[in-house]
């Protein structure tokens, strides 16, 4: 399921840094649920922030563990409910929104991109035609799925986004009835002679956002290979890496990989590294989910988020932001379940000192969070995921059997920790700068928006020390699950698990094809993908096709 490459002569494995998933667009976020009691924390001093010592140190700050990225996590008994009605509508948001930011980010780097700007804002006012068009409708005939005509797509997209999910439409002088109640299963019946034929809706491509003139993007990309890896600009100090991974030649291998990589992507590329424990099964489970279904190419890395419906309502950062400063700021903040089902907290350097996080030092014990039913959080996972009701529980013993083998710690699963007791993992995001703006904000610790790095594309195209400062990344799946826009690698503390997690992913992908045959299949990445499917999608396997 997640995998990580080929190994290296220091015993390291390397993931080939080739795309987290096919060219194809491709789409998936993650579950939801209610906040748990978190270490000793109590939930004042969760809303209030104090439960964390101030930072006060340049070489690191004392991190506490205590909290991990899964105060989201599905309660027992949750359903997903994915509404087609929002997914049409997020479809149509997410163009527009990728449209206005890559054009916002042109308008900063000069004349001629103010010009597109304008003519950008005009289109808006009078509705360009094309932005209803995000979504393909497809109907199932005897030789396979035939598209609809535009228009005709156009008039159903409308219907749903309206919030109907019954209607009748005249077709080409006929008369048919679309029935969207049950996701995975819509019908179109023709009104006279009572013909059901299988309907489904896919997304068309996302905006890519690389609508700069060449010679622009081309400059811009030259001038940050010369400012180059994002860890080590204006001169700063990698003493945090030298001083907590001494002597940890697996960790040090590991890091140096990733400077590799940082080196290679400087120049389209913004990098941002986030920390995780015990949730690392929980991410493995989405990656191989998203392996099966969504040809994400788990080998390279983990996924946060799969669960694309929990978007919906905050599709981009500037949704979090609002969303932060008109609600989470004064219920909990980024531990907010409602917060922590999108973003997840991240920093912007290897050797990154804080606020309150040390990336070197963090890496070998990762965060985690102590109060929560992690083997309950698994199953409804699974759930979640549409594993068939019967199937979780054994595919969960499964799973964790499979962790224990290579070597993944599920101590908080009902299973063994790993043998070396470094439960850590780092995750290593690259974002095409023309998207920054789009997914991430600038964070103060416990999410409040730093207002002194906005926007926060200009701050990361600088060539300055990036040894302070927090970001929050919202972790779209229709972003993370494609190469072109967000490119993952990960990396384990236990050297045992990061030298087994490319046959761990292989495996696991084997025991996730329990999701079922090809109907069962197409109705999970329904579900899973919010209403609507991704525009290349076909009902088989899709890991030999990623």
């Amino acid at each position: 399921m997640f995998a990580c490459g080929r190994r290296s002569a220091r015993g390291v494995t390397e993931p080939e840094p080739a795309p987290t998933s096919r060219a194809a667009p491709a789409s998936a976020p993650a579950p939801s649920g209610r906040l748990r009691t978190v270490g000793a924390s109590t939930q004042q001093e969760i809303a209030t922030g104090n439960h964390h010592r101030p930072d006060s140190s340049v070489e690191g700050s004392d991190v506490v563990h205590d909290m991990d990225d899964l105060g989201w996590a599905p309660e027992e008994g949750e359903k997903v409910a994915p509404c087609v009605t929002l997914a049409i509508d997020h479809g149509r948001s997410l163009r527009t929104i990728s449209r206005k930011v890559s054009m916002r980010t042109l308008s900063r780097r000069g004349t001629s991109g103010r010009a597109v700007v304008e003519d950008v804002q005009e289109d808006d006012e009078s509705k360009d035609e094309n932005d209803g068009m995000c979504h393909r409708v497809q109907c199932l005939f005897e030789d396979g799925w035939k598209d609809f005509q535009e228009e005709e797509s156009l008039q159903i997209c409308d219907e749903l986004a309206s919030g109907t999910k019954e209607f009748t439409l005249q077709l080409r002088g006929r008369n048919y009835a679309f029935d969207f109640r049950t996701p995975g299963e819509a019908t179109q019946m023709n009104v006279k002679s009572g013909k059901k034929r299988k309907l489904r809706i896919l997304d068309k491509q996302l905006v890519e956002g690389d609508e700069w003139p060449a010679d622009m993007l081309e400059a811009q990309i030259e001038e940050q290979k010369r400012f180059g890896p994002q860890s080590k600009r204006g001169q700063a100090s990698q003493n945090a890496i030298a001083k907590y991974l001494n002597g940890n030649t697996h960790a040090q291998a590991c890091f140096n990989f990733f400077e590799k990589n940082e080196c290679k992507y400087c120049g389209d590329w913004a990098v941002f590294y986030h920390s995780y424990s015990f949730a690392a099964l929980i991410y493995e489970v989405h990656a191989a989910v998203a392996s099966v279904l969504f040809r994400f190419r788990s080998s390279y890395a983990a996924l946060p988020r799969i669960l694309v419906h929990e978007f919906q309502q905050i599709p981009d950062a500037a949704a979090l932001m609002d969303a932060f400063k008109n609600h989470f700021a004064s219920h909990k903040r980024d531990h907010n379940p409602g917060f922590r089902k999108v973003g997840i907290s991240a920093m912007c350097s290897l050797a990154c000192t804080g606020p309150e996080a040390c990336v070197a030092r963090v890496f070998i014990s990762g965060y985690s969070c102590k109060d929560i039913s992690w083997r309950n959080v698994l199953e409804n996972v699974l759930r979640s995921c549409h594993v068939p009701a019967e199937k979780v529980q054994r595919l969960a013993d499964k799973i964790v059997l499979l962790a224990e083998k290579h070597g993944l710690d599920v101590s908080s699963f009902g299973g063994k920790p790993c043998q070396s007791q470094q439960a850590g993992h780092l995750m290593q995001i690259f974002i095409r700068r023309n998207l920054v703006d789009q997914l991430v904000y600038p964070a103060e610790p416990y999410g409040p928006i730093d207002e002194e790095r906005l926007p926060l594309s200009e701050h990361m195209n600088k060539d300055t020390s990036f040894l302070r400062g927090q970001v929050r990344i919202v972790a779209h799946p229709k972003f993370f699950m494609q190469a072109s826009h967000v490119r993952l690698f990960v990396a384990s503390a236990d050297p045992a698990f990061h030298k087994n997690r490319a046959s761990f992913q292989e495996e696991l992908c084997d025991l996730i094809k329990e999701l079922g045959e090809a109907t069962l299949r197409e109705q999970a990445a329904t579900c899973i993908y919010g209403g609507t499917l991704p525009s290349w999608w076909t009902s088989e396997d899709q890991r030999s096709l990623a």
